[in-house]
């Protein structure tokens, strides 16, 4: 079933890839805020950086430049990767991939990639439940921590989050908003989803939609995660692309 539900991935993003430019404008936005009126959509896989060209910088989008992205000097971003480092690939644009990288410190860069320089994975390993077990980190301001729970094959997430903490004007005004996760629940292979109602942890489908709502996936040396933006105060989330040290 896994493996069908992959192949089925790969063909679309095969298929995406090959096919005609997305509408001039279109934008690569962070992993979970999507907008298919704007932004590029296509299957999540783990693209890996080629041996194509010793560095691939990172190409702005067409909210900076409307002519970007291209491989003009001009579209260029200061940030680069190397050979060998993993993405996760959101969709494409034409020529162009729209992917997010964390580094093991879990500072997250997005943007358009040149597609000749990033190879599909399309065999990556199974994932078992120690696979989900570390301090994962996204950015400054998010961070959920799993761990094994007594129950065999359950983990144990704690997360914890805020919005404005990096402002030291909200921090002085007592502004900053925050938002935290805590539950328990058994992942089906590389996915895992749940809700926290007012007496703990929920299946996600069984979650009202005012609770917090949470689906997690392991990518690679990643943690994917999307929230239904309940799990805090405003503007906070656990969306985004988790790593580990």
């Amino acid at each position: 079933m896994v493996r069908t539900r992959k192949a089925a991935a790969l063909a679309a993003l095969s298929m995406l890839w090959a096919g005609p430019s997305f509408a001039e404008g279109t934008l690569c936005l962070s992993y979970g805020y999507e907008d298919p009126g704007r932004t590029v959509n296509g299957p999540i896989v783990l693209g890996r950086i080629n041996t194509v060209s010793p560095k691939v910088h990172f190409l702005k989008n067409p909210l900076v430049d409307r002519s970007c992205p291209n491989m003009s000097s001009a579209c260029q971003e200061k940030a680069y990767l190397v050979p060998g480092d993993e993405v996760v690939v959101i969709g494409t644009k034409g020529d162009y991939i729209c992917a997010s990288y964390a580094s093991k410190q879990g500072r997250v860069t997005k943007n358009w990639l040149p597609s000749a320089n990033v190879s599909i994975v399309q065999d990556p390993p199974p994932v078992e439940t120690k696979d989900w077990v570390g301090q994962w980190q996204s950015g400054p301001e998010q961070s959920i921590e799993i761990t094994q729970a007594d129950k065999v094959g359950t983990l144990s997430i704690k997360g914890d989050a805020s919005w404005g903490a990096g402002d030291p004007e909200r921090v002085k005004r007592g502004a900053v908003n925050v938002g935290s996760l805590e539950g328990e629940m058994k992942p089906e292979d590389a996915m895992l989803s749940f809700g926290i109602g007012e007496n703990g942890t929920l299946p996600f489908d069984q979650a009202d939609e005012a609770d917090c709502k949470v689906r997690m996936q392991r990518l690679g040396p990643y943690l994917l995660v999307k929230d239904n933006k309940y799990c805090g105060g405003n503007n906070v989330s656990f969306t985004g692309v988790y790593r580990r040290p």
